[in-house]
């Protein structure tokens, strides 16, 4: 299970925090939430964190209208670049998922509920673990991924050998 922690930050503050080289405490930038910005400060600073790479997606969002706790996404055209980090320079880049492909993801506090189980089952759909950040850190380095990460090949929709990262970093 992942729990996402979130917060808002201007651009312009997300930019001057990037390039910040005085250490400024995280109460000198203007955020929707202190606590979550302290843990992601510390997170950036034991890991010595740095801007990477720019995903893309567009994203079908769907919220169950009477569980709260459930959604379903599809996210298409997934891309990548490292080549430009400024994100108002767009969504461009390479695709990391052959483009005629649609990701799934089902989201539940809990478990799946057992009509959305038997649709899935009926449509052959498998439970997968993938990260569109390691996937894509995978194709822009090539061999060269961190941390020892290895790809693990895997079939999506009968497509054989489609290397897909499982894990995060």
């Amino acid at each position: 299970m992942v729990n996402k922690r979130r917060m808002l930050l201007p651009l312009r503050e997300a930019y001057r925090y990037l390039n910040d080289t005085t250490n400024n405490a995280v109460e000198q930038y203007e955020s929707s939430n202190p606590q979550v910005f302290r843990e992601i400060d510390y997170f950036r600073k034991h890991y010595q964190l740095r801007p990477e790479m720019i995903v893309s997606y567009d994203r079908h969002a769907l919220h169950c209208t009477y569980d709260p706790n459930l959604r379903i996404t599809f996210d298409l055209n997934l891309r990548c670049r490292n080549d430009d980090l400024l994100l108002e320079n767009g969504s461009s880049g390479e695709h990391f998922i052959d483009p005629n492909l649609v990701v799934l993801e089902v989201k539940v506090d809990d478990s799946v509920p057992l009509w959305l189980t038997r649709i899935l089952q009926s449509l052959n759909c498998e439970q997968r673990g993938a990260s569109k950040f390691c996937t894509s850190l995978e194709m822009l380095r090539g061999n060269q991924l961190p941390n020892g990460i290895v790809p693990e090949p895997v079939q999506l929709s009968g497509v054989q050998n489609e290397k897909i990262l499982i894990g995060g970093i």
